[in-house]
């Protein structure tokens, strides 16, 4: 597994721009931060693995890809969901992190499946 850091800083540099999006269209609510932060931690997390990470192997390099892609995409909607109907604290951190745990638990088995 190899890092390329430059698409790594550029999506951690895109993932703050969509959580300052987020932020901002929601600026008048009580929890804009926690969307903001959580929005933009989801992001750069699948953004990284997206772009990011070299996976050895062409199989496990596109399943590691497509994976993070797919996440990066329920995330969004996810964020959109709770953006636009109303942030509560609650099932926004349960929702999310079950995802993301999720998401590294496939992760974790394709980089284990390539070695």
């Amino acid at each position: 597994m190899k890092a390329n850091f430059f698409l790594s800083i550029l999506s951690v540099l895109i993932s703050a721009l969509a959580g300052y999006g987020f932020y901002a269209a929601n600026s008048g609510e009580q929890f804009c931060l926690l969307l903001a932060i959580g929005s933009g931690l989801c992001f750069a997390i699948t953004l990284i693995g997206a772009l990011g990470i070299k996976i050895e192997g062409r199989s496990g390099n596109i399943n590691f890809r497509i994976v993070s892609i797919i996440f990066f995409i329920i995330f969004l909607l996810s964020n959109l969901i709770f953006g636009f109907a109303g942030v509560k604290i609650a099932p926004y951190i349960i929702i999310n992190g079950i995802l993301l745990l999720i998401f590294a638990i496939i992760e974790y088995g394709i980089v284990k499946s390539n070695e």
